[in-house]
């Protein structure tokens, strides 16, 4: 046995010894459902026009672009005369709108609007910057300078043995060039690029060596003479771990734990989640989840300390029935990061639980209709899988982990009950009409905006849906409504939801061509368990929505991640385009989006009422 279990095991005996006669724990209760809530109804979807014959709602006056091209989108007085941006004629929507893609240069850009009007020509301007880029041009050869904004680190680095930090100048060229960690040996740098005078090298941290944080300083050499300058950035090196990091509190629904600094998501830690710190590149901190796995997570999302080092060890584990199905409790000594992962066939539940110690010797399942078994291994020596089976037939609909006192906590769903001869009834369905009078979203040419675009697609969505027999809630019950969008996911497990679907429309980033491929709709899904809904919704839409498909989508956007049940987030249209612009203004339109949403919603749950 692995010494360093050995010891941790003689520390949790003690520990967990009290718990020969495990005491089950209160069922889930979940909120219950509020009071039916009368919606108003949805604002005029066009702001009040302005009386300028031109106006340019896109760029923004003085905004900074960087590429070769930008769209341009607003609006004119008068749809029928002729209208030019910086000599180009551009169409213009029967209503007014107009959007363009045009070509800009370095500098301080203008574009210019012209309207032949019958009473002259109006003209308006919209000015931006895009910056000048210029090809890098080597040092003088006749003199020993050193560009001290080429050195390397720029920013502070933390590093472990096995780590690789890169050290680089731009110098004169064809010199001898040096560096040096702190007051540590000079060691030569190779010349990467004669042309440019770059000069680097790439070095491992070896397995003993330590020192303090300190600057990298450079040293280019001809002779006896020398030039001298330091990094702006700290290096450091160590075998410690650093620190322990806590997640704040006030981060619930917003952490995340990537793969690099930059880089795609690994995980979603609950306040309060302890992390070893291994490392630090500017504001981004290493953290240790397993002796072979690290990740990075935002300094400004943690608290740092000298605490123990994290190690969990697992206790009694207990089942109890719920509301929606049931509760799994593992106990824990300290709060350990964790990720979960449905099997495919949504009968069973994989818990892995790092810097942790498997000593359960109870499981008390108080909910055999729902979950068949739980099972443990220590499936490393920091690293403990829990993996709870479902009985035979029973379908997981969605979870939801917590820490609560000395456990993990895991609401478990059961599907609902759902009728083949009428698939909606009585399902709650919670419709998320996206974005919020603080956070508006995109913006039409003529001004709509995304959120009263949401609100009046999830408004027509909610009457379709309610004629089927669902019970809808809306996480935006009034068109000026302020709800966060960590709020959302929450209401929908409060108000026990059996679905969750966004609403949103589409906009694009700057120096994309919108015209380079055909925009239309999309649906974004992100869990396993809300692949079914996701599809079945797009084909409702492939079906009837006469726009192009932009296909379904695995998209880690934070309200589909929501758990607790299948949830979708649906692109309807684009809001820049013109005619989608008018689509969306149009409640015959905003009449057929719900009408797909609804055939989607229900052809999922008929084919899943078929599978039972």
């Amino acid at each position: 046995m692995n010494l360093r279990v050995a010891a941790l095991l003689m520390t949790a005996v003690a520990l967990c010894a009290s718990a020969a006669t495990p005491k089950a724990r209160p069922p889930f209760k979940a909120k219950p459902a509020p009071k039916a809530v009368a919606v108003p109804p949805a604002p005029p979807l066009y702001p009040a026009r302005s009386t300028e014959p031109i106006v340019f709602i896109w760029p923004t006056e003085g905004m900074v672009v960087s590429s070769a091209g930008e769209f341009v989108f607003g609006s004119v007085v008068a749809a029928s005369a002729p209208f030019a941006i910086n000599g180009t004629t551009i169409s213009v929507h029967k209503d007014g709108g107009f959007l363009a893609w045009l070509p800009i240069a370095p500098g301080t850009f203008t574009f210019r609007g012209e309207l032949a009007l019958s009473s002259g020509t109006a003209v308006a301007e919209r000015t931006i910057i895009v910056p000048t880029h210029s090809a890098p041009m080597p040092l003088p050869a006749d003199t020993l300078e050193i560009d001290a904004g080429s050195l390397l680190p720029k920013t502070d680095l933390d590093l472990r043995p096995g780590d690789w930090l890169l050290v680089r100048m731009k110098a004169t060229p064809g010199k001898t060039a040096r560096y040096r960690i702190g007051k540590g040996p000079w060691r030569d740098l190779r010349e990467a690029n004669p042309a440019l005078g770059l000069y680097e090298e790439l070095r491992q941290i070896t397995p003993l060596e330590e020192f303090e944080a300190a600057p990298v300083e450079y040293k280019i050499v001809q002779g006896w003479s020398s030039a001298v300058k330091a990094s702006n950035g700290r290096v450091s090196a160590s075998s410690r771990i650093i620190a322990t990091a806590s997640v704040k509190a006030s981060t619930a629904g917003f952490v995340n734990i990537k793969t690099g600094p930059a880089n795609g998501f690994l995980s979603f830690p609950l306040p309060g989640t302890r992390l070893p710190v291994t490392g630090r590149d500017n504001g981004s901190l290493r953290v240790q989840l397993s002796d072979t796995l690290s990740g990075w997570i935002e300094a400004k999302d943690v608290r740092l300390s000298s605490a123990a080092p994290v190690r969990a060890v697992t206790g009694s584990i207990s089942v109890v029935k719920s509301t929606s199905g049931a509760t799994v409790l593992i106990g824990l000594t300290d709060k350990a990061a964790f990720t979960i992962e449905p099997s495919k066939a949504m009968d069973a539940l994989n818990v892995r639980l790092y810097h942790a110690i498997g000593h359960t010797n109870w499981i008390v399942n108080e909910a055999q209709d729902f979950v068949k078994e739980v099972r443990w291994r220590q499936n490393a020596w920091d690293t403990v899988d829990v993996t709870i089976l479902l009985r035979p037939g029973a379908t997981l609909w969605g979870w939801w982990p917590s820490f609560e006192g000395g456990s993990l906590k895991i609401d478990l769903r059961q599907a609902p009950t759902v009728s083949l001869k009428n698939p909606l009834s009585q399902i709650r369905v919670m419709l998320d009409p996206g974005h919020m009078p603080s956070a508006t979203g995109a913006f039409g040419p003529l001004g709509t905006t995304e959120m009263d675009a949401n609100y009046a697609i999830a408004l027509a969505a909610k009457a379709r849906l309610e004629r089927e027999g669902a019970v809808v809630l809306m996480t935006r019950n009034d068109p000026g409504h302020e709800v966060s969008l960590v709020e959302r996911p929450r209401l929908a497990l409060e108000q026990e939801a059996d679905l969750f679907v966004s609403l949103h429309n589409n906009s694009l980033p700057d120096g994309e061509n919108p015209f380079a491929k055909p925009r239309g709709f999309s649906v974004f899904y992100y869990h396993p368990h809300s692949f079914e809904l996701g599809r079945a919704v797009h084909a409702a839409f492939k079906e009837s929505i006469r726009l192009p498909d932009e296909g379904l989508r695995w998209g880690n956007l934070l309200v589909a991640r929501q758990s607790a049940m299948p949830s979708i987030l649906v692109e309807n249209a684009y809001m820049i385009f013109p005619e989608q612009e008018a689509l969306l203004n149009d409640s015959a339109f905003r009449e057929e989006l719900a009408t797909a949403i609804t055939r989607g919603v229900k052809s999922f749950l008929a084919g899943y009422a078929k599978r039972r």
